[in-house]
């Protein structure tokens, strides 16, 4: 279907119509208030457009839509000077042959009848300016010939007929031309008849490249117009304003500057062919954007980048971000977070500008950028001992290039190590013995510039152990004392016999351990152990023995005449121990001694009617306790002794008195108890004296 394209007028030349038939690619015009001859228009039409026109059976109907009156078209009886000539309407002023016609009907004449008067020229008073816009049907039979049952097209007889002069189509004329009528006929007029005329003008379908193409600039290239022309103009505007209006000469290019960036240009390059303007070659294209400034890495965290940036001069629609070349997203704000990165890890991102739905952007500003490493994962503490402990870890996700190990004391303060690591153990080294240690790993990245979150655990040296150790032990008690090194608290162990008898923690740091309630003559044991946290020191170890408590209540329990038997009573809440046990006789010079583990003990081999002296110690610890003691006689056997006292006297019968006899018995009694004492059993009886 033909496709109908109207101008404006332009300049000093004012035209009517603009017209196209979409199958050939023209475009068709009808000059407002212009009557010219054939030739006139013509040459008209050769110097604007093209050439007159040349009609077809797919334009006839789009022509005819704008046609008032009868107009030249590009048809003559011969274009040679032969007027004779046989190729009569043989071909069309643009040397296109003739392959349809629509004559009215009797035209055209073949050749000039004598008896018919020369045809009048007629003359035409349209002045119709206005310009329409209209879309072709078709007019034409099947056979080519004018359809004349459609109503558009008039009988001879008819008033558009009259109008138009063709009552007198009939006649032949010698040098004719073609003009066609408003509906579509064509007939013969003289060449020399002033009528109106339609040109046509082949539409160009060039188009303009863009080349060179940065933010304020660009080079605009065209195909050159086939016709001949003065000139082009360039037109380029931005939003509605126009912002280039240059003329170009013998040139079909142009180098833009001074565009505005990132910006939607229209342009349009008309052929101007002396005051008329032609159909352009069109394009539109944006300027790039400007690029993004200061664009910087604001915050980093282990998975995403903050970027900010700030906005360039020029129009920006949105911002493409890339990562590492690929596109992660896109803002229409001057920043954006990057997500679901790699810890540890060096990201370069790039953000362009963007306009045009993304499709032209700017060059890249581009940041590199450390992720910071992860947290270092299942942190533990071994092998402490008083100045060392052993660190160990599972390294992070992501990537690191090295460890930071730190430890301090659990305040803090002051540092106790520090040093850089490459490996996921470290001894760490100089520590305060007994001391609760803060032990901190941290992952570190870019050559160990960038730090991840610390991870932070607490343990303990082990203490030195005690020095000093002293026991003071009494019968039933005995305290400890030692000189202590740093520790949290003392764990106090006695132990009688090895086995622990009772463990205590000392309250803070004191250094004394009381212990009460104990055994006599006992052998304990007490171990101390310094103790931070959930560590013990190598325990010291002292022993000693309770002092010794003599036995009580030692006595007889049997007697004979040669054996006497002796008991006594342990003390209370005494170890096991041994007894020393002694009988002596001073007087007889026997003196029995025995260790035994009784509490009682038979003394045999005695002498009869003797007193025995018996004693008996506890022996414990190479020690001796204060003897008990216990006297007592074997049973006697009774002897007697008869002595005769032979007296003299110069003091006539002195012995014979009663006195002297009780003098000399008591002297002699005196005698046997300074010699025997008691220490044998013995009685001094004086017998009567006898009858003479």
């Amino acid at each position: 279907m033909a496709e109908l394209c109207l101008k404006d007028g332009m300049f000093i030349l004012v035209f009517s119509l603009l017209f196209a038939c979409s199958a050939a690619q023209r475009d068709y015009f009808v000059p407002n208030a212009e009557y010219l001859t054939w030739y006139e228009a013509r040459n008209y039409c050769q110097v604007h457009f093209k050439e007159l026109a040349t009609v077809t059976p797919e334009n006839i109907k789009t022509i005819t839509q704008n046609l008032s009156s009868a107009s030249w078209i590009g048809l003559r009886r011969n274009f040679s000077d032969a007027v004779s000539s046989s190729a009569f309407w043989s071909r069309w002023a643009d040397e296109e042959h003739l392959l349809f016609q629509n004559w009215y009907p009797g035209s055209p004449v073949l050749q000039k009848s004598a008896n018919c008067p020369a045809a009048a020229a007629a003359t035409t008073t349209s002045t119709t300016t206005s310009s329409t816009q209209f879309t072709s049907s078709n007019m034409m039979s099947s056979d080519g010939f004018p359809n004349m049952t459609d109503p558009t097209v008039a009988s001879s007889s008819g008033p558009a007929a009259v109008t138009e002069g063709v009552e007198d189509a009939g006649g032949y004329v010698e040098d004719s031309c073609v003009a066609m009528l408003s509906f579509g006929a064509w007939v013969e007029r003289s060449c020399s008849e002033r009528l109106s005329f339609v040109c046509y003008e082949d539409r160009f379908p060039g188009r303009v490249n863009v080349t060179g193409l940065t933010s304020q600039s660009a080079v605009l290239t065209w195909l050159p117009f086939p016709g001949t022309i003065d000139r082009y103009r360039v037109e380029v505007k931005v939003g509605g304003e126009l912002k280039v209006n240059q003329m170009v000469t013998n040139a079909t290019s142009l180098e833009l500057a001074d565009l505005t960036p990132g910006s939607l240009h229209g342009v349009r390059v008309f052929p101007v062919k002396g005051q008329r303007e032609k159909h352009p070659q069109e394009t539109a294209f944006y300027t790039r954007p400007n690029k993004v400034e200061n664009l910087t890495a604001v915050q980093v965290t282990e998975t995403s980048v903050a970027l900010n940036w700030s906005k360039p001069v020029g129009n920006v629609e949105l911002y493409s971000i890339e990562s590492e070349g690929v596109e992660t997203g896109r803002s229409q704000t001057e920043g954006t977070v990057v997500v679901n990165l790699t810890p540890g890890t060096l990201h370069t991102f790039a953000v362009l500008s963007a306009v045009n739905g993304s499709f032209t952007r700017s060059d890249e500003s581009s940041v590199a950028a450390y992720t910071r490493p992860g947290k270092v994962c299942s942190l533990q503490v071994s092998g402490n001992t008083h100045n060392s402990v052993v660190l160990k870890w599972v390294e992070p996700m992501g990537n690191t290039t090295g460890y930071r190990v730190k430890a301090t004391t659990a305040s803090g303060d002051p540092l106790l190590f520090s040093g850089n690591v490459t490996q996921t153990e470290v001894n760490v080294t100089s520590l305060p013995p007994g001391t609760r240690i803060k032990l901190t790993v941290t992952a570190l990245t870019n050559h160990d510039a960038l730090e991840g979150d610390n991870v932070t655990i607490d343990s303990y040296t082990t203490p030195k152990p005690v020095s000093n150790l002293s026991l003071n032990a009494t019968h039933n008690t005995l305290e400890a004392r030692w000189s202590p090194p740093t520790a949290e608290f003392f764990t106090v162990r006695l132990l009688l016999d090895g086995v622990v008898v009772t463990e205590k923690n000392t309250t803070g740091p004191a250094a004394t351990q009381h212990f009460d309630g104990l055994k006599a003559a006992a052998g304990y044991a007490v171990t101390v152990s310094a103790v931070v946290g959930n560590l013990s020191s190598v325990p010291v170890e002292a022993s000693t023995f309770t002092s010794l408590v003599p036995p009580t209540n030692a006595r007889l329990t049997s007697s004979g005449e040669d054996t006497l038997t002796f008991e006594w009573s342990a003390p209370e809440n005494i170890a096991k121990v041994n007894y020393s046990v002694r009988l002596h006789s001073a007087f007889w010079g026997h003196d029995f001694s025995d260790v035994v583990n009784a509490t009682s003990h038979t003394f045999s081999g005695l002498n009869s009617g003797t007193k025995y002296d018996f004693e008996v110690r506890i022996v414990a610890n190479n020690q001796r306790s204060d003897p008990v003691f216990a006297s007592n006689y074997t049973v006697a056997v009774e002897e007697e002794i008869v002595l005769s006292m032979m007296c003299s006297s110069a003091q006539s019968l002195l012995c014979d008195k009663t006195d002297t006899r009780k003098s000399v018995v008591k002297e002699l009694e005196e005698h046997f108890r300074k010699h025997l004492g008691d220490s044998v059993v013995w009685e001094l009886k004086q017998e009567p004296k006898s009858k003479g």
